[in-house]
C-alpha cells in the first residue's frame, strides 16, 4: 500500500519562490537577461546613404530652380542633402535670445519615452520652457546622457576624433559618419531593446512669427523660408493664404534623442529644413515608391495599435527602425544634417529621425508644378480612409482653379499679341516663370480630372433631388468635410438640421439620415464656368504641346479625349450641355457617348466590376460607391447567386421605399 501511495503522488513542480520574484534584484536580473536576448536577436542592417548635392554659388541663388534641377536624381531616395557653397550660407544666429518672446513666452513640449518609440504610444505633454530655459535643459540633458553611457562629450567630431589612428586612410566624411554611427547605434539600442527609460522633451512646430525666425538676420537671402511661398515657381502663393508651417516656417528645438517620427507632409508637399545651429540630426527617408510597403510594414509591426487607432500614421508617434524596414523590403536612405546644411524631402516620402543634442532648425513646405499629381493622391487618400483621417490644410481644387485662372488671365491680357499671330506658347513662356510645356500639360491633366469628377457628382446629386445654390467661397473659413476632413471647393453639401457642418459632395448622405429636402448643394463655380475653363486649359495645353516634343501615347489620348466621353451617366432628356464642346460633336456621336457612359458607375465613372443596376433610374453602381447598404446587397447577390430588386439611395427617397 505504501508503495502504491508513493507512486501515485504527483511530481512536484519546480517554481521560483514568490519571495524571490518580489525582490527588486531578481526583477532587474530577469529584465537584464531579457534585454540581452533582445540585443542578441537584433539585426542591424547597413542603411544606404541619401545623395548629397553641392550647388555652385549661382545655382544656390535660386532654391526652387535648383531643387527642380536635381529632382530626377534625388526624388527616388525620398530625401537629399544640400550643402551651400562657401560664403553663401544665410547669416543666422537662431535662437534669438534677444527676441522679446524668446525671453518671456513659454511654449509646450512633447514628452517622449525613447524606449517606447516603436510601440506607437501617444506622447504626453512635457514641461513648458522659454527658449533660453529649453537650451539650458537640452545642454544638461545631453551632457548627462553622454557621460553616463560612455559616449563622446562632443556632439560633432573634433580634431581628436578625426585624427584617430584606427580611422587612418578614411576620408573626413567617412570619419564623421563613423562618429555619428556610434550615437545612432546607441539610439536604436534603446528603441529596440527597451533596457531603461530614456525621457526627453521635444519642442516642435513653434510658430516663427511668435518666437522669431533665424532668417530675420538675413531677410534678403534667397533661402529665407519666410519668403519661400513668394518664389516665382511656388504654387502656394496662388492660395493667398498664411498657413503656419506650410507657407510660413516652423521652428524646432531638439535635445539628445528627441525624435521626429515617421510621417509624410500635409498634402504630400515638399519640405525643406535648414539647421541654424547646434548638434547634428540623423534623417531617414523612404521614397514614394516604397510608401505603401512601409505602411503595410508599420501595420504588421503593431496590429493592436492600428485596431485601436486607425489614424496612427498621422499622429507622428511611431518610429520603426530602418533595419526592420529594410528587412520588410522597404527602401530606406540615411543622411546626417549638420549646422548650415539643408535637407529636402520629396512628395509622399516618409521621413523620420532624431537629434544628437541641442539644435535649432527651421522648416517650411512648398509646391512646384510636378507636385500636383501627388496633391491629388493625398486628397484621394483623405477621402478613402474612413476612421483614419488627416485634416486638409487647404482646398486642392481651389489651387487648381487659381492656377487655371492665372494661365487664362495671362492669355487674355496678351490677346493683341495672339491676334497678331504670336503663338500662345511663346506668350505664356515669356510671361509666366514655369516650364510651360510641363506646367500646361500637368495642369490640364489634373484639372480635367477634377472637372470630370465634379460633373459626375453634381448629376448624381441632381438625380437625388437636392437643390443647388450659388455661393461665394470663403477662403479664410476653409471649412472641412465632416466625414473625410478634406476641404471642398467646387461644391459642398449642408443640411438645415446641422447648419454648423458641411460635407463634400461625395459624402452628401454620410453626415446624417435627414430627408433629402433638408439638404442643399452649395456651389462655388457653376457648370458653365467650370466647363469653359476646362476648354481654355485644354486648348492652351494642346497648343503648348504642339510646340514641344510629343506626349506619351497615354497622355496624348487623355489630352485629346472629347468632353462628351467624360459626361456622367444621365437619364434620357436630362443631359448637361457642354457649350462649345457639345457643339463640336454630332448628335449621333453624342448619343453613342452617353450610351457608353450608362455602363459606367454613376459615382466614380469607372466601368469595371459593376454589380448593381438601379431598377428606377437604370444607372450602374459599384457596391462600395453608394453606401454600406450597397455592400450588404452585393454580398447577398454573391452568396445566393440571384439578383434582388435594387433601388439606389438617390431614387429611394423619391419612391418612398426601401433600398432593397
Amino acid at each position: 500500500m505504501a508503495t502504491e501511495t508513493t507512486s501515485a503522488r504527483p511530481k512536484r513542480a519546480h517554481r521560483v519562490p514568490k519571495r524571490l520574484l518580489a525582490e527588486p534584484e531578481d526583477r532587474d536580473l530577469a529584465k537584464a537577461i531579457k534585454n540581452s536576448i533582445k540585443q542578441q536577436k537584433r539585426i542591424v542592417r547597413s542603411v544606404p546613404e541619401a545623395p548629397v548635392f553641392y550647388p555652385t554659388a549661382e545655382e544656390f541663388q535660386n532654391p526652387l530652380s535648383y531643387i527642380a534641377k536635381i529632382r530626377n536624381r534625388a526624388e527616388k531616395f525620398g530625401i537629399c542633402k544640400i550643402i551651400p557653397p562657401e560664403g553663401c550660407k544665410p547669416k543666422t544666429t537662431f535662437p534669438r535670445t534677444d527676441h522679446n518672446h524668446a525671453r518671456t513666452v513659454k511654449f509646450s513640449t512633447k514628452r517622449q519615452y525613447v524606449n517606447h518609440l516603436q510601440e506607437g504610444k501617444i506622447f504626453k505633454n512635457g514641461d513648458k520652457y522659454t527658449i533660453g530655459e529649453y537650451m539650458t535643459y537640452a545642454v544638461e540633458n545631453t551632457a548627462k546622457y553622454r557621460r553616463e553611457h560612455g559616449l563622446s562629450p562632443h556632439t560633432s567630431p573634433g580634431p581628436e576624433e578625426l585624427s584617430a589612428p584606427q580611422d587612418e586612410g578614411c576620408t573626413v566624411a567617412e570619419k564623421k559618419l563613423k562618429f555619428y554611427r556610434r550615437v545612432e547605434d546607441e539610439f536604436w539600442r534603446i528603441v529596440e531593446t527597451n533596457p531603461e527609460d530614456v525621457v526627453v522633451d521635444y519642442a516642435n512646430d513653434l510658430n516663427s512669427s511668435t518666437y522669431g525666425s533665424g532668417f530675420e538676420h538675413d531677410p534678403d537671402h534667397s533661402w529665407n523660408f519666410n519668403k519661400f511661398h513668394e518664389h516665382p515657381l511656388s504654387l502656394l502663393k496662388e492660395l493667398h493664404l498664411t498657413i503656419p508651417g506650410l507657407t510660413h516656417p516652423w521652428l524646432y528645438l531638439g535635445s539628445m534623442f528627441t525624435a521626429f517620427c515617421w510621417h509624410t507632409e500635409d498634402h504630400f508637399l515638399y519640405s525643406v529644413n535648414y539647421m541654424h545651429d547646434g548638434a547634428p540630426k540623423t534623417w531617414y527617408g523612404i521614397p514614394s515608391s516604397s510608401a505603401d510597403k512601409f505602411e503595410s510594414a508599420l501595420k504588421e509591426s503593431m496590429p493592436e495599435r492600428f485596431r485601436e487607432s486607425r489614424d496612427l500614421l498621422y499622429q507622428l508617434i511611431a518610429l520603426l527602425s530602418p533595419s526592420y524596414c529594410l528587412e520588410q523590403g522597404v527602401e530606406v536612405f540615411h543622411t546626417v544634417q549638420e549646422k548650415g546644411e539643408v535637407v529636402v524631402t520629396f512628395p509622399n516620402a516618409f521621413h523620420g529621425g532624431f537629434s544628437h543634442g541641442l539644435n535649432c532648425a527651421e522648416a517650411v513646405n512648398f509646391a512646384v508644378p510636378e507636385w500636383l499629381p501627388y496633391g491629388r493622391q493625398a486628397l484621394e487618400k483623405y477621402h478613402k480612409e474612413r476612421g483614419s483621417k488627416r485634416n486638409a490644410v487647404f482646398a486642392h481644387d481651389q489651387l487648381l482653379w487659381s492656377l487655371c485662372y492665372l494661365m487664362a488671365r495671362t492669355a487674355s491680357k496678351n490677346a493683341k499679341l495672339l491676334e497678331q499671330g504670336k503663338n500662345i506658347f511663346d506668350v505664356l513662356r515669356e510671361t509666366l516663370p514655369f516650364d510651360m510645356y510641363k506646367f500646361a500639360r500637368i495642369l490640364h491633366t489634373e484639372f480635367s480630372k477634377s472637372v470630370r469628377e465634379e460633373t459626375l457628382i453634381r448629376e448624381w446629386l441632381k438625380r437625388a433631388g437636392l437643390g443647388f445654390r450659388k455661393v461665394a467661397y470663403d477662403t479664410e473659413a476653409g471649412q472641412l468635410c465632416y466625414v473625410c476632413r478634406c476641404m471642398p471647393f467646387f461644391s459642398s453639401v449642408k443640411c438645415s438640421e446641422h447648419p454648423d457642418k458641411i460635407t463634400c459632395a461625395k459624402h452628401a448622405f454620410f453626415q446624417c439620415n435627414c430627408e433629402v429636402a433638408k439638404k442643399e448643394v452649395l456651389i462655388t463655380v457653376n457648370d458653365a464656368a467650370m466647363q469653359q475653363m476646362a476648354v481654355i486649359v485644354e486648348r492652351i495645353a494642346t497648343q503648348c504641346d504642339a510646340q514641344c516634343q510629343p506626349l506619351s501615347p497615354e497622355t496624348k489620348k487623355l489630352v485629346a479625349e472629347p468632353a462628351q466621353k467624360q459626361e456622367p451617366p444621365t437619364r434620357e432628356g436630362s443631359a448637361i450641355s457642354n457649350g462649345q464642346l457639345a457643339a463640336s460633336q454630332s448628335k449621333d456621336s453624342t448619343s453613342e457617348s452617353r450610351e457608353d457612359s450608362k455602363k459606367k458607375c454613376a459615382v466614380c465613372g469607372d466601368g469595371n466590376s459593376l454589380r448593381l443596376q438601379c431598377m428606377s433610374c437604370d444607372n450602374y453602381y459599384h457596391a462600395g460607391c453608394v453606401d454600406h447598404h450597397s455592400q450588404k446587397a452585393s454580398t447577398e447577390i454573391d452568396n445566393q447567386g440571384e439578383k434582388k430588386p435594387f433601388v439606389c439611395e438617390f431614387c429611394a427617397p423619391k419612391r418612398g421605399e426601401a433600398k432593397y
